[in-house]
């Protein structure tokens, strides 16, 4: 069912407007899943588009009907999204994410079938695209999977370069999904986030997959252009992360300056960093 309720919710948009626009979302879903996948670094780059993917459908589908009802229906068939286990094969690991992705996007098409028999608006005033509100004083926020050192130096150094205290986004240590919970109740709408990629437990060499579903929920929520990955130490470069502003740390201060130029250029004025004590 795409409503939860008898009576299907209305659309906001005209029949044309919304069928476009579920199409797009539908065609994404498709483009992802034509997508070549080879190695791990490519698993890595999927879970995060397959993140953000999903979390723009979501706003898609409450912003084009007149109540949450199909949104929330949309939630209940496709919650929970399972990350591929790190010690299974990459063939394996693909595989279950395209099982997924087919599984939404059969439901997008079936949604798509029921737009024509919906109420449209009798006003004329379509919003063909979907667009952010004019923001004022933008505010920061640092997300990340665990209360770790790695999450509180970043903290300190984003309060340092914006002048602003943060609004923490954080989950708990060995609940993969509790983050995108918290995010969920916390990340500011008109923010600017900086997303903490800690080491996987299993591979320290390359990011959690807690950390890019983060990544991939914090993009979908705020655009790719408002999030900022900071990479913990020692991590190897990962493609999931081409698509991002992205800083490496290291054991001086000069990821601090990256930052710092990378929020300014989000509206902050850049504060002088001055070297720092351990945090």
């Amino acid at each position: 069912m795409t409503d939860s309720s008898d009576t299907p919710s209305a659309l906001t948009a005209s029949h044309l407007v919304t069928d476009h626009d579920v199409a797009a979302r539908v065609a994404r879903g498709h483009n992802l899943l034509r997508r070549p996948v080879h190695d791990r670094s490519g698993v890595a780059r999927l879970v995060v588009d397959v993140t953000e993917w999903t979390v723009h459908n979501r706003e898609l589908l409450t912003k084009r009907f007149t109540d949450h009802a199909v949104a929330d229906a949309y939630a209940r068939a496709t919650d929970p999204f399972v990350v591929p286990n790190e010690g299974t094969g990459v063939e394996q690991q693909v595989s279950l994410l395209h099982r997924q992705l087919r599984h939404h996007i059969d439901w997008l098409e079936r949604l798509r079938r029921t737009i024509p028999s919906r109420q449209q608006p009798a006003s004329g005033h379509d919003e063909p695209r979907l667009s952010r509100h004019a923001r004022s004083r933008r505010v920061p926020a640092v997300v990340a999977t665990s209360a770790s050192p790695v999450a509180a130096m970043v903290m300190g150094a984003v309060a340092r370069a914006t002048g602003v205290l943060p609004v923490v986004v954080e989950g708990a240590a060995g609940e993969r999904h509790a983050v995108l919970r918290a995010a969920e109740r916390a990340l500011p709408g008109d923010g600017v986030a900086v997303v903490v990629i800690e080491p996987s437990e299993i591979d320290p060499a390359h990011p959690s997959p807690a950390s890019l579903i983060a990544l991939g929920y914090t993009a979908g929520a705020l655009g790719a252009d408002d999030v900022i990955a900071v990479c913990a130490p020692g991590l190897v470069h990962d493609a999931a992360l081409d698509d991002f502003a992205n800083v490496q740390m290291d054991h001086g201060d000069a990821w601090r300056h990256q930052l710092g130029r990378l929020l300014s250029q989000s509206g902050y004025e850049a504060a002088p960093v001055v070297s720092a004590r351990r945090e």
